[in-house]
């Protein structure tokens, strides 16, 4: 376990418990990798600490493994960039209904003012998978709400999970239908474009060739398409005519 002996995990107030997995955090932190982190991640109001990913994967186990992981989600203060990331990768393992998961989902995807918060959560919400259609519903409302990390949510699920027969015209109905200014919304839309093209190559072409993308979201989904391993040589070249 991740606290033993240095930091044991017992049943004791939420305020002292968060306090403790801060104070984890703050012992691991590294300021090389701190710096290197914030190299990568601008404009966020969230302060980053320094704490590896493989160190939070970790702590995230054992926090679900002590019992604790529902206190932790309700508690967490999303006060560092790291609680942020451990709240991901702690929900991502949380088992339960719909009905359970969807606030703590919700929370943390109206906390996140970076790419690398609002990515992590939800690639590691894999619970989407067993309840697709119910969490299609959450997902339409933030593309609905209008703001551009809620909208980034939105098209990483997508991504993530979607990417089936059942749902792969919806998903380019939904980023046909809605758009946003902001840089970090635009390139997830683009990702999210350039990933259905190594599995549905003709329908994202199709896509490609008639949409309302603005110009750089379209431009962009063509340039990572080119860029996948994915793609094969002659695909790039046919898929690169379609740049505007």
């Amino acid at each position: 376990m991740f606290f033993k002996s240095e930091y044991d995990i017992i049943r004791m107030g939420d305020t002292m418990y968060t306090e403790k997995i801060k104070a984890a955090l703050a012992v691991r932190a590294e300021e090389g990798y701190r710096r290197f982190s914030l190299s990568l991640i601008k404009g966020s109001s969230m302060p980053v600490l320094g704490v590896r990913l493989p160190v939070l994967r970790k702590l995230a186990a054992d926090i679900r493994a002590s019992g604790m992981g529902e206190e932790f989600l309700e508690t967490c203060d999303f006060s560092s960039l790291e609680m942020s990331l451990l709240y991901a990768y702690t929900l991502g393992g949380i088992k339960g209904e719909p009905e359970k998961l969807v606030p703590f989902l919700r929370k943390a995807v109206y906390q996140a003012d970076n790419w690398a918060s609002c990515d992590t959560l939800c690639q590691s919400f894999k619970q989407c998978r067993k309840w697709r259609e119910r969490f299609y519903g959450e997902i339409l409302s933030y593309f609905e709400s209008g703001e551009a990390y809620v909208m980034r949510a939105g098209t990483v699920l997508l991504l993530s999970h979607y990417l089936e027969d059942k749902y792969i015209d919806r998903v380019f109905a939904l980023l046909a239908a809605y758009t946003n200014s902001d840089y970090y919304y635009k390139m997830g839309a683009a990702w999210c474009v350039a990933t259905a093209a190594a599995r549905y190559r003709d329908k994202t072409y199709k896509f490609l060739c008639q949409n309302s993308l603005d110009d750089i979201t379209h431009n962009t989904a063509i340039r990572k398409i080119t860029e996948s391993r994915r793609i094969s040589g002659e695909d790039k070249l046919i898929f690169r005519k379609l740049k505007r």
